[in-house]
């Protein structure tokens, strides 16, 4: 006879009687022991020591601790995506810290029942394989293979469980046939075009950079080197067009935090008007560049005879630098009057003071008499042409003609994807002899292997004035690849489209874990594919990432010589009392916590980490060091503490056991009610404050706190609560099911050694099976949770309720709630200054929280709430007080 897990959590119910159940319990623990695995150690321990035990026990428990078990395809999905890393050879530290906190995620997800999506692939194109091939002869594609492989061993000895059936890498012909198709749709609908700009140009790597890619010292990102300005022939999308729309969507990303803000910040605020105009020399040679005019009013085009610019200006660089003011030798065509507008330029000091430039451009001020004289003092009429058109007609001139006419940021420049470059995704285009028309390879053609044409082959294409074409030889940004990669891991096999209609439901991704580095490009150029993919019923969602969590970077210690600045190894220096000094000379050293670097000989490898410390150490200390957002400063804390936890945790698990092994003959007791309830309500608390600490808050970091002070009070319980207490047994099997998010191979044994002898109840856990298949502790239906309130950005109080009291209520009926009862003393005080709650927002998760967003009549000042709380806390305390005496 075999008694399965789903038995037990029927039979778990009011009518069964204690003895019964004890039976049924120690029976099935006995039925169970045959077809999984014993634990490794003897329990209960008799020896202090188990993080001595922990590359033991990781060997023992790898098939349990880095598998993840099979989940019915019915259930619903989650989600948990991380950035790919480039194969560089060798992973680091910010990869270990990275995938560690979406692999807590990805198995805490599993444990609710949760069809996890977690999967892991390869940015792989990119300047080191190019630069590797030309400096030591070796093929990129083999570097970079080669690399990859490397990789993919070290990723699997970290116990990080990724979905490998869905690994891809983006240099992959399967890969990026579908960015080339991707290119051919933005192509179609005129999001593309080819145009001789300035471009910012980076002299080491000999490549274009985005604008995006330069930082504030005007660097590039990649090499450090000054950018140079070069005008050159280049493929950019027209992401303005969207930049609206993108920006309107953060309304709807609140949750998103800094990321927004700095989203927001990256795309600008889009109160103008963009209008491409033609340029033509005064010959009347068309250019291949366009002026980009941005204005708040189209209307006034229609009245301009003239642009001015100012320095900054692609266009400046053929002023004459002699004069403060003068005329460029170029004209750009008035789209509305069909007339061609003098462009006069001003440097900085003609231009000081000026306001109106946008992008470095404007139109004249009819009411400036600045502007009225500069124009004719060239000559130019400022009698202005009168239309009777509208902001309106204007748009939908530009619109036809194709001159764009359409609202957008003041600062967001189209994305330059070209890159001179040969290790890239090949831009699938053809080219006419003469450079000046362009056609897209049929979507049969792809995907355009490079090595499999040559630069200067004529390629027949129809399409083209002459019959042929000849393939574009730059090559697409990296960020391309990246902008789509999140689709493609859902369908990795499809060779008929990009992503299947039935795969893509998969869609959003529900958290996205990386770098707040990429909080502008990366996640823009992603945001901006996407929205576009949508566009063109691709995917199924607008918005490709539900939640962030941006990752904070790993710092380790440096060691700086005080005389030149020149950095050391940590071997070459030596310390002396609080300082350092160098070995070879004495020299002072200044030492700080820095971004890990080679330059700075300051990094660290992860797999000797591991090596040292083990896989469940590693996790901890990564985990333990500081919140996900934060930066961590890798080996500044001690051990101590969590080789404390560990060891605590040991004598809970192995003093169960000795109590449980003790009463193993006869059916101990019952304990009386009221310390069953008091363990009950400290099952709920820590149970609700990880869960929620770990899937709302994302604080990885607090989720371990709560776990220690867990085990500290498990730990005082006496020997009677152990050996009679179901709710106590309830709260050490939560413990270990929750601590396996952490240290997986020692929750694994532990759990080994809780199912070696009988259990009080089944209460919800399946003894039968390994701890991976463990359901995650769930609060209780009658337990209390966090009632919040919240007034504009600021937390206005939090308490805790019954659940039942609260989940099932409407907005409205909260809000009275929170009026009448818990909330009382702060709506009081408000409305005695005469503030009215005048709406509300319920927002929840079950078993966790209620948060009510309250508006008033009118705003309250900030330090009007913070006094008015004060007040609510002293009368809370009084109440508080009062009722404890009166207990007495």
């Amino acid at each position: 006879m075999h008694v399965s897990g789903q038995y037990l959590l029927h039979m778990e119910s009011s009518f069964l009687l204690p003895k019964i159940r004890y039976h049924l319990a120690k029976f099935y623990s006995k039925a169970s022991a045959s077809h999984i695995k014993t634990p490794m150690l003897i329990w209960p321990r008799k020896e202090y020591g188990i993080s001595t035990k922990l590359f033991d026990l990781e060997k023992y428990w790898k098939e349990v601790a880095q598998i993840a078990p099979s989940i019915h395809f019915s259930r619903p999905k989650k989600y948990i995506l991380s950035m790919y890393p480039y194969p560089s050879g060798r992973l680091h530290m910010g990869h270990m810290r990275v995938y560690t906190i979406s692999d807590v995620l990805a198995r805490y997800y599993r444990l609710n029942g949760y069809n996890v999506i977690h999967p892991i692939g390869w940015d792989a194109f990119g300047l080191p394989a190019e630069n590797a091939a030309r400096e030591v002869g070796v093929d990129p594609a083999q570097w970079t293979a080669n690399n990859i492989d490397v990789m993919r061993q070290q990723l699997l000895s970290t116990g990080i469980i990724f979905d490998w059936n869905r690994e891809i890498s983006t240099c992959s012909p399967d890969y990026y046939r579908w960015t080339q198709w991707i290119f051919c749709r933005l192509f179609e609908r005129g999001l593309v075009r080819r145009a001789l700009t300035e471009v910012h140009w980076d002299p080491i790597d000999c490549t274009v950079l985005a604008a995006e890619q330069i930082d504030a010292e005007g660097r590039s990102w990649r090499s450090g080197a000054v950018a140079e300005k070069r005008k050159i022939k280049h493929w950019m999308i027209e992401t303005p067009k969207y930049a609206k729309r993108m920006y309107v969507g953060l309304e709807k990303l609140a949750h998103w935090k800094e990321v927004a803000a700095i989203q927001a910040n990256w795309i600008g605020k889009c109160d103008v008007w963009r209008f491409l105009l033609p340029l033509k020399e005064r010959n009347g040679t068309v250019l291949d560049e366009k002026f980009d005019l941005r204005i708040r009013e189209p209307h006034h085009l229609a009245t301009a005879s003239v642009i001015f610019i100012q320095f900054g200006h692609p266009l400046f660089s053929l002023a004459d630098e002699k004069e403060e003011i003068g005329v460029l030798k170029v004209t750009a065509l008035n789209i509305i009057t069909g007339k061609d507008m003098h462009i006069i330029y001003m440097n900085e000091n003609a231009a000081k003071n000026r306001n109106g430039f946008i992008l470095n451009a404007r139109l004249p001020c009819e009411a400036d008499e600045f502007d009225k004289k500069v124009t004719e003092s060239f000559g130019f009429s400022t009698e202005r042409c009168r239309f009777s058109l509208t902001n309106n007609d204007i748009i939908q001139i530009a619109e036809f003609g194709d001159y764009g006419g359409y609202e957008t940021s003041e600062r967001l420049l189209d994305w330059v994807v070209s890159r001179q470059r040969k290790w890239g995704t090949p831009i699938p285009v053809l080219l006419s002899a003469d450079d000046r028309c362009a056609a897209i390879v049929a979507d049969d053609q792809l995907p355009v292997i490079a090595a499999h044409y040559k630069y200067d082959e004529k390629i027949p294409c129809q399409r083209l004035p002459d019959g042929f074409g000849y393939l574009e030889k730059d090559t697409l940004d990296t960020f391309f690849d990246s902008s789509w990669y999140y689709l493609r891991f859902l369908d990795p096999k499809n060779d008929i489209e990009l992503v299947s209609e039935k795969k893509s439901i998969d869609m959003p991704v529900d958290v996205y874990v990386g770098g707040i580095e990429h909080a502008a490009l990366h996640l823009f150029f992603a945001r901006f594919v996407s929205y576009f993919l949508h566009d063109i019923g691709v995917s199924s969602v607008q918005e490709p990432f539900d939640s962030l969590l941006p990752q904070g970077i790993v710092c380790s210690r440096t060691f700086k010589r005080s005389d030149s600045g020149k950095y050391l190894k940590e071997d070459d220096v030596v310390q002396t009392g609080n300082g350092f000094i160098a070995k070879k000379d004495g020299c002072a050293v200044f030492t700080q916590f820095e971004k890990m670097s080679k330059s700075k000989h300051n990094g660290v490898d992860p797999l000797s980490v591991l090596k040292l410390k083990g896989i469940d150490l590693t996790r901890l200390q990564l985990l333990n060091e500081a919140a996900p957002r934060e930066p961590i400063n890798w080996g500044d804390t001690e051990l101590k503490g969590l080789f404390k936890f560990m060891e605590r945790t040991s004598d809970v698990i192995s003093f169960y056991v000795e109590q449980h092994a003790l009463s193993a003959s006869t059916l101990p007791e019952p304990l009386d009610i009221a310390r069953e309830e008091k363990y009950r309500t400290i099952y709920n608390f820590y149970v609700r404050n990880i869960s929620m600490v770990i899937e709302v808050l994302h604080l990885h970091n607090t989720a371990i706190d709560h776990l220690q002070s867990f085990v500290k009070f498990l730990k005082k319980s006496s020997a009677e609560a152990y050996r009679c207490s179901v709710q106590l047994e309830r709260c050490v099997h939560a413990l270990v099911i929750m601590m396996q998010l952490f240290t997986p191979h020692l929750a694994a044994e532990y759990w080994a050694a809780l199912r070696s002898v009988p259990a009080l109840s089944g209460h919800r856990v399946w003894l039968d099976k390994e701890i991976n298949e463990q359901p995650w502790p769930q609060v209780d239906p009658d337990a209390k949770i966090d009632f919040m309130i919240n007034v504009g950005k600021l937390s206005c109080g939090r308490v805790e309720v019954p659940r039942l009291e609260i989940e099932h209520l409407s907005n409205e009926e909260v809000l009275q709630y929170a009026i009448d009862d818990v909330h009382s003393i702060f709506f009081q005080e408000l409305a005695s200054l005469g503030f009215r709650p005048i709406s509300c927002k319920k927002l929840s998760r079950t078993g966790f929280y209620v948060l009510l967003e309250v508006k008033f009549n009118k705003v309250p000042a900030e330090e009007t709430l913070i006094d008015i709380l004060k007040q609510t806390r002293m009368q809370r305390l009084k109440v508080k007080r009062a009722r404890k005496k009166a207990e007495k």
